[in-house]
């Protein structure tokens, strides 16, 4: 027995349901780009936890100090 799998995205299912006009398909498309910007945002905010887990971060004053000799800031 031949098994294929097939792989459809998101959209691909969108558009292939007959029955839906323009803006259902928009409203549809549009939670999907909402839904992947805050999973992008939650795996960046991982991310961060991870690296102050690992000690891979800059102590404020230091980021200061570089800012203000960047930009020849003179207090």
């Amino acid at each position: 027995m031949l098994t294929v799998q097939v792989k459809l995205s998101v959209e691909d299912i969108i558009n292939s349901l007959p029955d839906l006009n323009a803006n259902e398909v928009d409203k549809l498309q549009n939670a999907i780009a909402v839904l992947k910007n805050e999973e992008a945002l939650q795996q960046a905010i991982n991310e961060g936890l991870e690296d102050i887990k690992q000690g891979r971060v800059t102590p404020h004053d230091v980021v200061m100090q570089e800012i203000k000799a960047r930009y020849n800031y003179k207090a």
